[in-house]
């Protein structure tokens, strides 16, 4: 046997042995192995490999940097590890500070998931600080985000305001349902209410729970039918998890399990074990991460045999072809080892797919 064959046979045995502990923490590691930059200015590098540091360092991804906020949390949960939450506030301070200061943004979908995030931080550490950032972001869409375009509903940013999608109107409904379950205030709950019945009637297919991902972009009153992302889907599942928990609505436990079944049945490949390739990297990186994030959060509450399946196979070939006995490198398709540039996004949601394989499993 070659040296190659052994080293890779080595590998595969390592690859088997591995608890899910142990990859979550591979995981995490080896994103900081991959992206952790040497300019303070930049804190993350956006690619690996890194080719063009000047245009590197001007790109600010804003909501990625929320979601790697999201994975840190993750891995403190799992570990108790005291390092984590130390990278959630540097990454919360850099984030703050290259925004101007502030995390309220034109995005309005942007902000939320620093607000969920920072919500969460809120509920390990207690600090004050956290939830009122969360509660501020809450507020500038109450007060700037709803209209009355196409019935009513959150638009996507404060430049476009005829625009509703399901990346603003979903997230709102989570981070309304947490704010009251911590506070009880009347206010996020109805608000709660009135954004989850506006998206249930105007993004959510009644025949198989599929979730458009917006209505009238262009200014013509159309859904946006061809845009079939797993995030959209993943965000009304937990939509109806929070909701159903603030309210006791089992009802709405059914139609996140219609609309996970929907996702894996629609988006994924014949064989129904990863998703199609919505892209090598971009934003779009990120999306089936989020998918899995609030799948976690449905299996938490309602034993869905086929769909833990399909967590723990997908991820089980996510490790197979893209660990290599040192370090992780997830690509856009996780049949296939990393071949080309892979963007950060790209490796959030392979994290979050590990974390939330082993969440639901511990």
């Amino acid at each position: 046997m070659t040296d190659r064959m052994a080293a890779a046979a080595e590998n595969n045995k390592r690859e088997k042995t591995m608890t899910e502990f142990e990859r979550a923490e591979a995981a995490q590691k080896s994103f900081d192995f991959y992206y952790r930059s040497d300019d303070p200015n930049q804190l993350y590098n956006n690619t690996w490999p890194m080719q063009d540091i000047d245009k590197n360092s001007r790109k600010f991804n804003y909501w990625w940097l929320a979601h790697l906020m999201d994975v840190r949390l993750d891995g403190y949960l799992r570990s108790k590890d005291e390092a984590y939450l130390e990278s959630v506030i540097e990454i919360y301070r850099y984030s703050k500070n290259r925004n101007g200061c502030t995390l309220l943004h034109e995005y309005y979908d942007d902000m939320l998931w620093n607000a969920l995030a920072l919500l969460r931080l809120h509920e390990i550490n207690g600090e004050r600080l956290y939830f009122d950032e969360a509660d501020l972001i809450w507020h500038d869409l109450t007060d700037t985000g709803w209209n009355d375009y196409c019935g009513g509903g959150f638009a996507w940013k404060k430049t476009q305001l005829s625009y509703k999608n399901t990346p603003v109107n979903a997230p709102f409904i989570i981070l309304s349902c947490r704010l009251y379950r911590l506070t009880k205030k009347q206010a996020y709950l109805d608000w709660a209410q009135k954004a989850y019945e506006w998206m249930q009637k105007t993004l959510v297919r009644e025949a198989d729970g599929f979730v458009e991902d917006g209505i009238n972009r262009l200014g013509d009153g159309a859904l946006d039918g061809d845009w079939r992302f797993t995030y959209n889907q993943g965000v009304w599942i937990g939509a109806n998890v929070e909701f159903a928990l603030v309210t006791g609505e089992k009802g709405c436990l059914n139609r996140a399990e219609q609309t996970a079944k929907a996702a894996v049945s629609l988006l994924t490949l014949p064989d129904h074990q990863v998703f199609t390739l919505e892209t090598q990297g971009g934003d779009v990186g990120l999306f089936k991460g989020i998918f899995y994030r609030y799948l976690g959060l449905l299996l938490k509450e309602r034993d869905i045999p086929e769909l833990r399946r399909f967590i723990d196979g997908s991820t089980n070939l996510l490790w197979k072809n893209c660990y290599d006995g040192a370090h992780l490198l997830p690509s856009g398709d996780w049949r296939e080892p990393a071949r080309e540039n892979i963007d950060f996004s790209v490796f959030l949601s392979g994290i979050m797919a590990i974390e939330i394989n082993f969440a639901i499993k511990g």
